[in-house]
């Protein structure tokens, strides 16, 4: 059975983040996951959210993930949060890729957005990663 595409961008992604000591030196491995945060585990980096554009088997054969990568950190300014997210866009800028049952034709950080968390102590980025896949035969 075919690995659906988001999902294993998304596997590949975080797999990528745990092994860069750039990123674990900034939040721990274990607090980079996909589900909810929560204020006990701050810093944390959620991968998740996102769209897919599956290929239509007939003009492309190529699929579009579109993958949110969330920031959370605890502090009023966005230092910590930007420092985060160039560590994820320094990691995810390398190639190849891999991705269970896809080859990946290519992985682009596309934009970040860094936003004001629920209460006036969090910060909040969104760092955007788009990604091309094919599935393999």
């Amino acid at each position: 059975m075919s690995v659906e595409p988001s999902l294993a961008i998304q596997r590949a992604i975080r797999a990528r983040l745990i092994a860069d000591p750039a990123v674990t030196a900034l939040v721990p491995a274990e607090r980079i996951f996909d589900g909810r945060w929560r204020t006990d585990q701050l810093p944390c980096i959620i991968i998740g959210e996102g769209n897919v554009l599956y290929s239509n088997e007939y003009e492309t054969y190529h699929d579009e993930a579109y993958l949110d990568v969330h920031v959370w950190v605890r502090e009023e300014g966005f230092e910590l949060a930007k420092e985060i997210t160039g560590a994820i866009r320094a990691s995810l800028k390398q190639a190849p890729w891999t991705a269970e049952g896809h080859i990946v034709c290519g992985v682009t950080v596309s934009k970040a957005r860094f936003i004001r968390g629920k209460g006036a102590e969090n910060a909040h980025a969104i760092v955007s990663v788009d990604a091309i896949m094919q599935g393999a035969a």
